[in-house]
């Protein structure tokens, strides 16, 4: 972070100069909203548009996977969410190299987005011609690497560009980046097959010129913002600071939880909608297309408005009780879920209010979590934090996919309570947030009683 130098010798400096920025006190002042937005800051609105255009494709294949492979391949959901948990298995590796890339100076965060850009060209291509489960989990494989790399080296070339007071605001600026990307793929994903007549291979090359046209951005307008250092290291060391980092670790649980919530959400809602609630869509039976309109403008467009006013309002809220509050709206999220598939009436509003709560639950954890890990990365070892701390998307996509595909395979009372299951497990990542914000004050208060 600028102004603190922490290194690998864990001196008695360092260390209190860390356990000083962690304080569990929020700010005394808040920046006006247009001085939040960093108008002035124009690497933060290239890696915005980045984001905007690399989710228009990689989130329009996480969302068309299950719709598409179930539905029109006829490959069972179990399989599909297996594939997809295979591709979160994938993005570990994919974090951990792309950090280790991120982080090398012979690379760099620029190097890294355009080996992202490249496998997402290649994971297209694949997805256009598979019509097997093998090729399927070959493509999620590729899938899994292409967005390792991306998501370590955006957000550390977010870092560096960003203050620490400020960075939180800098991270919702690139989650309505995102959010109005996932929106556009989704939405437009679902006109497309709507003219191509069904026909899915045109989807996913459409997704591959996507990605190539983010490559073109990526070597002609993004920046390489990798910060210069003395600290002779290796990628093994760095990721060893990170591993060896208890808080860190603690935070991690928390955010598997998230994370595998998020999941559900994108992978599993859309087909639970599809298949056992057909009052979501305009007639008797719910198509692809009543889904795919109703994710976009109540999950997808609410988070998108919603995130930048939120954001600000919780600048002078501690950021893990922001947290705490976004993971009791997710228990209220899969709550409304449940009563959703449960009781045949008002359904279609009240799948609006299940996307809604979800997308404010969302918007409300993304910048603040990826605040709280800017917290605790070195400098130095931005690429390698974010890599580690990235693991709890990989196993969030693995288990969400994989738990929620099972569910959807079984029987329809089945696939409701699972809703009940899922709200009730937001109580264990409440007690792990605590015990992080136990862990963060009880460490500061050490270091006081060292000086």
């Amino acid at each position: 972070m600028p102004g603190l130098e922490i290194c690998f010798f864990n001196s008695r400096c360092d260390r209190t100069a860390y356990f000083m920025s962690l304080e569990n006190t929020p700010p005394t002042a808040s920046p006006s909203f247009l001085a939040a937005l960093q108008l002035d800051n124009r690497q933060i609105w290239i890696q915005a548009a980045g984001r905007s255009l690399c989710q228009v494709a990689s989130g329009l294949i996480y969302f068309y996977i299950p719709l598409v492979f179930v539905n029109q391949v006829g490959l069972s959901a179990t399989s599909v969410g297996l594939s997809m948990g295979l591709s979160s298995l994938a993005g570990i590796a994919g974090h951990l190299l792309g950090g280790a890339l991120a982080d090398s100076p012979r690379f760099g965060r620029k190097t890294t987005l355009s080996l992202s850009a490249g496998l997402g060209v290649l994971v297209s291509l694949v997805l256009a011609v598979t019509q097997t489960l093998p090729m399927l989990i070959a493509a999620s494989l590729l899938l899994g690497l292409s967005v390792g790399f991306y998501w370590t080296a955006a957000d550390a070339a977010v870092m560096d560009v960003t203050l620490p007071e400020s960075r939180h605001q800098a991270f919702a600026i690139m989650s309505v980046a995102e959010n109005v990307g996932v929106g556009m793929g989704v939405l437009g994903g679902g006109v497309l097959l709507t003219i191509a007549h069904q026909r899915h291979e045109l989807l996913f090359l459409g997704c591959g010129l996507i990605f190539l046209a983010f490559l073109v951005m990526v070597q002609t307008a993004i920046a390489e913002t990798r910060l210069t250092t003395t600290e002779p290291h290796t990628p093994t060391q760095g990721f060893l600071v990170a591993l060896q980092d208890k808080t860190l670790l603690t935070f991690i649980l928390a955010n598997v939880l998230f994370t595998t919530y998020v999941a559900l959400v994108t992978s599993t809602v859309p087909l639970y909608f599809t298949n056992f609630i057909p009052a979501i869509g305009s007639t008797p039976t719910a198509s692809l297309a009543d889904t795919a309109s109703l994710y976009t403008w109540c999950y997808i467009g609410v988070g998108a408005v919603a995130q930048l006013p939120i954001a600000q309002a919780f600048t002078a809220v501690s950021r893990i009780r922001v947290l705490m509050i976004a993971m009791l709206l997710s228990s209220l999220g899969f709550c409304l879920l449940w009563l959703t598939g449960t009781f045949a009436i008002y359904q279609y509003w009240s799948g609006v209010a299940v996307l809604c709560v979800m997308a404010i639950a969302s918007v409300t954890y993304k910048p603040f979590a990826a605040a709280i890990v800017s917290e605790l990365a070195p400098e130095s070892l931005r690429g390698a934090y974010v890599a580690v701390s990235s693991q709890c998307w990989a196993l969030g996509y693995f288990v969400g996919p994989l738990v929620g595909g099972w569910a959807m395979d079984q029987p329809a009372n089945v696939a409701h309570n699972f809703w009940l299951v899922v709200a009730a497990s937001t109580s264990v990542g409440l007690l792990v947030l605590r015990l992080f914000e136990t862990q963060r004050m009880s460490a500061a208060s050490e270091v006081r009683s060292e000086e």
